[in-house]
């Protein structure tokens, strides 16, 4: 299976991340020095791993074990929620946080089960 450019970028990127040497702040500037669109691309790659991290933090303290990189980022994903629910993003791809489930045309009919009678049998 050939893998994708964004594959290559993330493998390289974790590698790098293991070096001692890696500076996240040297990383962060670069990145934020680039032109508008990309810095939308890099956000929305930002929110997308907040939003698996959060995933993991759920997973990890249920089993009593975390990190406070992965507690800060299910606060900030509670942040982003918030701010979906409150604005519009139009220009961003973001992780969707809601399911709209459409009107039901029709009523619901409730369905009674067992025995009924139609005529009253003590007349």
């Amino acid at each position: 299976m050939k893998k994708t450019e964004e594959i290559k970028v993330a493998e390289s990127l974790v590698n790098l991340m293991d070096d001692h040497w890696f500076s996240p702040t040297i990383f962060g500037h670069y990145l934020a020095e680039q032109p508008l669109y990309t810095l939308d691309r890099i956000m929305e790659m930002i929110v997308s791993v907040i939003s698996e991290q959060a995933k993991m933090y759920e997973f990890y303290s249920n089993r009593g074990t975390s990190t406070e990189g992965l507690l800060l980022a299910n606060e900030l994903n509670e942040c982003i929620k918030a701010y979906q629910e409150s604005n519009e993003l139009n220009n961003l791809r973001l992780p969707s946080r809601s399911f709209k489930v459409p009107k039901r045309v029709e009523p619901v009919r409730s369905n009674i089960f067992g025995w009924k009678e139609e005529e009253d049998p003590f007349n």
